[in-house]
């Protein structure tokens, strides 16, 4: 064959795979409709690992990189749960819900989430120009609170005079030390919980993506609002209220100080981003890709995520006294400083794979 004809043969094979991936999708639905009808779960994590190990073992003895044919496994994986997930379910409770703030990116996220449920979603938000205000929340089942972290506590007290006493009550907030002691007072005699979904309203999917439903001293809003979620696919984590901003002074606080310093020392360079771009490594340009995301999110919203936390003191410590450290072994004419903190951090990533 001729080069023209090899590319055509890819072509008709690249069809091939597109109808074998949609034949796939398809018997997906089917498992889906028999676990709906069997009261059986979406997700089953022993299965998807067993799918994958396929994958990878395939790959082996064809002389296929592995870690390509994982990635597949999971995008085929990804779009199977996704079309289980988007099942309706067999006569389910249409349930009233209210957003607060259903205008912003998060809360439109959400509201149509649950639209696609069949549930009767009001979208409470000023821009929205519906007419709806926080007293509209009042006969809703369950009411979301999606608005900035600085207004939330207001909010949470004006809906505990306003909602239902049986209605769940839930905030979206990404620290949770502005409203820690409303949640916990609210917590004690009404159903209140804090939720806080770790990806942004530019997901096209909760497969495999970690949502954190918070405890404040209610089971039954905890038990309440992770049958909410349950089954899109997400991987649901319960942990008590006030261990949430300590993980997140990591998660969040720790993670978006180590890229701006990142930028800023580029930036600071004198060399353009165009020219480093040209002499790049591999790792660089990962660490480009994330820097430039973040360099590109909203500063006060990743300033109220640094300055809000309780929890900042510590991690700042910490991080500084790291950077410190680094900097003074690696300008040692000893290396062993150097590998004794290589060596600690191989050893704190090698838990991985006991994990997995």
């Amino acid at each position: 064959m001729d080069l023209d004809e090899l590319r055509k043969e890819i072509a008709r094979t690249d069809l091939e795979i597109i109808e074998l991936v949609s034949k796939r999708i398809d018997i997906a639905q089917e498992i889906g409709d028999y676990k709906i009808a069997n009261g059986l779960p979406i997700r089953n994590v022993e299965v998807e690992k067993k799918v994958i190990g396929r994958y990878r073992d395939a790959a082996e003895d064809r002389g296929i990189d592995p870690d390509t044919l994982e990635t597949v496994a999971r995008a085929l994986i990804r779009e199977a749960v996704d079309r289980e997930a988007r099942i309706a379910l067999p006569g389910p409770v249409r349930r009233e819900i209210s957003v607060i703030g259903g205008g912003g990116r998060m809360g439109a996220w959400l509201s149509e989430l649950f639209e696609r449920d069949g549930h009767r979603v009001k979208r409470i938000d000023t821009s929205s120009n519906n007419g709806l205000t926080l007293a509209d929340a009042a006969s809703s089942d369950i009411v979301i609170v999606s608005v900035p972290m600085d207004a939330a506590d207001g909010i949470l007290n004006e809906l505990d005079a306003i909602c239902r006493d049986d209605a769940l009550i839930f905030d979206i907030a990404s620290l949770k030390t502005p409203i820690h002691d409303t949640l916990l007072r609210m917590a004690q005699h009404r159903k209140v919980c804090s939720v806080h979904p770790m990806f942004g309203p530019s997901v096209t999917s909760m497969y495999g993506r970690n949502l954190l439903v918070c405890d404040c001293g209610n089971s039954e809003a905890v038990a309440e609002a992770r049958a909410l979620f349950d089954d899109k696919g997400a991987d649901l984590k319960t942990l008590e209220l006030a261990r949430h901003d300590e993980y997140m002074a990591y998660v969040l606080g720790l993670s978006h100080a180590v890229n701006i310093a990142f930028f800023t020392v580029l930036e600071r360079s004198g060399i353009g981003y165009g020219e480093m771009c040209t002499v790049a490594s591999t790792t660089f340009r990962k660490n480009m890709e994330t820097n430039e995301s973040v360099a590109l999110e909203d500063p006060l919203l990743y300033y109220e995520i640094q300055n809000y936390n309780a929890f900042r003191d510590v991690m700042w410590e910490r991080f500084s006294g790291a950077v410190d450290e680094i900097k003074r072994a690696s300008i040692d004419d000893d290396p062993s400083d150097f590998v004794r903190i290589m060596d600690a951090g191989r050893k704190y990533f090698s838990e991985r794979s006991g994990s997995e």
